[in-house]
Order: C-alpha cells, then structure tokens, then sequence
C-alpha cells in the first residue's frame, strides 16, 4: 500500500468527476431495483481512493447538507483535494490521507460508500479490507458503489498487460516505462505476420489504444503493480462474505451487453436465479467492468424491478429530435440523436411525444406527474384507451432504462436562457483556471476551449455580458487569446472575430454545457 502511495504521489491520477457515482444515481438505481435508499438531504458520503477531489468536491458543491469524507493513501492528492474544496468555498467536506485500512469506528456511519477505480489495483488482502469497511461503515439503509474489471472481457487486456509489464520490468521512471511500453507494443504489431490474422490486429488495436492514452490513466490503469479483474459471481460471493447482498448495476447495459430476445427467451436454461443470469450475460458480452451496488445482507429485495418506485422522481431527456417541428403522433418512424452521439428511432407516438416535450423544456424536467400525463394524452389522441397508472408507471420505467430518459432525486437550478449576470459554480470556475475537464452541473465533466475557460472563469454573478466581452478584448489586445471561435491557433482560412461575437459564442456553450444556474 505503500508504494502505491508513492506512485500516486509522484504521478497524480488526473481522473474527472463521475456522474454515476453521485447519490442522485446510486438512490435512483436503487429505486429502479425496489430498494429505499437513505434520504439524500443530509447524506453522509465516504468515498475510499478520492485522489484529488475532483469527484467529492463538485459533490460537496451540489449536496450543500450533506457531509462528506475523502480517503486517499496519496498525501500530495490529499492536499490538492483540500485546495480545490478550500478555493471553490466548499466547507462540508473532509479529506483525510491514510491507509483505507485505518478507517474504523471513528468515522461513523455512511448512507453512500463510494469505490470508483480502487477495487482491481490493490493487493488482494486490501480488497478484502475495502469490502469490510464498505459493511462495516454503512448505514442500515446505505448503498455501496463498488466498480471492478471483470472478467471474461478483461482476459485479452491482462494478456497485453503481462507482455508490456514484461518489457519494462527493471524500469522505474514512470516516463520511461510509458515510451518503452508503447514502442514494444507497436514494435509487435509491425513485426507480427501474417498482417490479416486477428491476432495481428488486435496488437495493432493495442498499440493504438497506448499511443492515444492519457499517461496518467495507463500508469494507474494498464500498468499499475496491481491489476485484478475478476468473475461477476466472485465479487458477489466474497461481498457476501462481509455482510453486503448484489443489488443493481449504477447504469442500464449498453446496446453492446444486452441480449437479443431470443437469446433472453432462453436464458433461464442456463441460469437459475439472478446472479447466474447476470454471469452469463457477462459471457455472452465479453463484459469488462462493472460499477455495482449492495447493500447489507438481509435487506429483502423485490423478485423484480418496480417501476412505481420511480413516482419521486424528475425526469430529463437522454436524446433529441432529429427534427424538433415534427408532429410525435403522426405515423412511422422518427429518428432521435442522443447526447452522446449515438441514434435511435422510434415508432412508439407516446414515447416520441414525452421525447418532444422533455427536449421543450431542457435542460430542465419534467416531475413523474407531468411525464405519464403526456404519455396519456398521446395515448388518447393516437385512439388508444386510457391507460392504467401501472402500465403509465412501466412505459416512463423502460424510458429510462433504454437510457432515453434519465430520472433525478436531486434538480439543480440550471440556466434555460442567459441571465444578466451569468453565474457558474465556483468549484467550475476553479477547475477552468487549471488544464483538464470541468464539471458542469450535471455531474459530469467536459473538456472546454481555451474561449470557453477564460469566460467561464468569469462568471461570478457580477458580470454581465458586455462586462464579459471587454474581457475578451482586454485579453485578445494583450494576446493571451487569439480572436477565433476556440480562442487558440486559427485554422487555415478561418476569419478573426470581435470581442462581442466572442462572448455571445462562449456564453452559448456555456449555457448548452449545463454550466450556467438560473
């Protein structure tokens, strides 16, 4: 544990906030599974390998009653974690560098323990203390967050990993081993022959995926002393052993990891209760990581999921129309963009009209209320009958694990149209003075533009645009920016802009990238 520490200390890991590990998500998913989580208005959050903060201080931010509590072996993490809650005037947070080991009694008790990225690279004697203090310290109604690699998917990356920890051994120098580690690996795949065989495809895939990585992640991640992916069924077998029960995965399976109907049809052949059936999906997906949730052994959990669990909840749009004048109601298809690139269509009147109407009022929400209504009236004006609340309850459910919809405990005030005096919070405002993502007020993280970062910084509810774009042009006079839309290097061609076009385009970025309160 030490020399992890060590490591940490001399390569920090740069990792963003994550949205899927923030109360709102762990509670929702929860409540998708049948389960109460503990009430989130004065929460108390421990999260085991916190690194720098960056994921416990926008928490801290958004959760302003809670209290919170950072671990974190790496004494030069811990002290960044404090100076980011200390600059952004975050107060209801704790850090604390020391062995995960030595969190005892002390500490109380915990609604939401929180282990992103710990589990599979310490040694197996601290995994199984992480487990016991995830049992120990919870609350009677507490939920762990627990992620892992897992096996089959990473086989083939322990294989790689082997072959490069092979030809560094005897490195120390963290830079070093990085190069040497991506000239073998590409040195591989141009030796390898024939050059149409999977195998020599797959090096190349590797060396690519070397060559296009974050040093930090690689180190602490492909590299790290310790690497331990292990089977679905295992991690669940040895949380019981601590006194935890599997309860939900955080997140819906992506389209790579769901069965085809036919193949769900046929599962209960080979799998005879839920643990078995989510092991064998694993195998048919060749699934790599999993980011679980449990809780205390003998909490009696529903045989299946329970869509009315979801009538607390406020709901907001995954995806877009591709065409926003559309008529939702009218027939065939229509296609849909979600935020994260990724299409869908969709033939379902109802759905497509609750689709349409959320996209009207992003970023905001709509409550549980609101959202079977319109579901209703399509239903109505499509000459279909009044649907009962149950069936309005299972359609708004499967919105939200086909991860077209997301549901919400937690509706932070964000900004629908520029206000006068712009405001983002300050832990944005502080991570937008530093390189790396920022974290807007959906829990998650973005690269900004040079543009974006300077006017960002800027927002502290005193200025108001005009303040803002004499700013810029302070700025672009002095030549700490250059007059373009990234405010870096201009591309070939690309005409110079003035201050105020500026500022209106970095404002409108801000205010789409859920940076901005109302």
């Amino acid at each position: 544990m030490a020399s992890a520490g060590s490591e940490y200390d001399e390569v920090p890991y740069l990792a963003p906030s994550f949205a899927n590990t923030y109360p709102d998500a762990l509670a929702v998913a929860a409540l998708m599974r049948g389960l109460d989580a503990p009430r989130l208005a004065g929460a108390r959050i421990l999260e085991l390998g916190c690194a720098r903060g960056a994921n416990l201080v926008p928490m801290a931010w958004s959760m302003p009653d809670a209290e919170l509590v950072g671990i974190d072996l790496s004494r030069r993490q811990i002290e960044a974690a404090r100076e980011r809650a200390s600059a952004s005037g975050t107060s209801n947070v704790t850090f604390h560098a020391m062995d995960l080991r030595d969190v005892d009694a002390s500490f109380g008790a915990f609604d939401f323990v929180i282990a992103h990225g710990l589990f599979s690279w310490v040694p197996r004697d601290v995994q199984e203390a992480l487990l016991e203090v995830c049992a120990r310290r919870l609350s009677p109604n507490g939920i762990v967050y627990l992620s892992y690699n897992t096996l089959p998917g990473w086989s083939t990356g322990v294989m790689f990993r082997e072959m490069v920890l092979y030809r560094v051994r005897g490195i120390a120098d963290p830079a070093e081993r990085l190069r040497e580690a991506r000239r073998f690996l590409r040195f591989l795949a141009g030796a390898a022959q024939p050059k149409e065989t999977i195998w020599a495809a797959m090096l190349d895939e590797h060396a690519s995926y070397f060559e296009q990585g974050h040093d930090w992640y690689l180190l602490h991640d492909d590299l790290e002393a310790e690497n331990d992916p292990v089977y679905f069924h295992e991690m669940v077998a040895r949380a019981e052993g601590h006194g935890l029960q599997y309860v939900t995965e955080e997140r819906s399976l992506s389209s790579g990891e769901v069965l085809a109907p036919e193949a769900l049809e046929q599962l209960d052949r080979f799998a005879a209760n839920r643990i078995e059936r989510e092991q064998v999906v694993d195998f048919a997906c060749n699934r790599r990581f999993r980011r679980s949730l449990f809780c205390r052994a003998g909490r009696a959990l529903p045989p299946g999921p329970t869509p009315g669990r979801l009538a607390a909840c406020r709901f907001r749009a995954c995806v877009k129309p591709v065409d926003a004048s559309a008529d939702p109601l009218s027939p065939g298809a229509e296609r849909f963009l979600g935020l994260d690139g990724r299409s869908l269509e969709s033939s379902d009147p109802r759905l497509r009209a609750l689709l349409h109407v959320l996209h009207g009022v992003w970023p905001g929400t709509l409550d549980h209320a609101a959202a079977t209504h319109v579901l209703a009236e399509a239903t109505r004006r499509t000459g279909g009958e009044a649907p009962a609340p149950e069936l309005l309850d299972r359609m708004v459910y499967q919105a939200v694990l086909g991860q077209v919809v997301s549901a919400h405990l937690l509706d932070p005030p964000l900004a629908t149209r520029l206000p006068e005096r712009p405001f983002v919070s300050p832990v944005a405002r502080y991570e937008a003075a530093a390189e790396g993502p920022v974290t807007h007020l959906l829990n998650g993280s973005s690269e900004l533009e040079p543009l974006d970062r300077f006017v960002l910084r800027r927002l502290d509810g005193t200025r108001t645009r005009d303040d803002v774009a004499a700013a810029l042009r302070e700025a672009l006079e002095a030549g700490r920016l250059e007059p373009t839309a990234t405010g870096g290097a201009a591309e070939p061609g690309e005409e110079p802009m003035a201050a105020e076009e500026l500022a209106d385009l970095a404002l409108a970025r801000l205010l789409a990238g859920c940076y901005i309160l109302r």
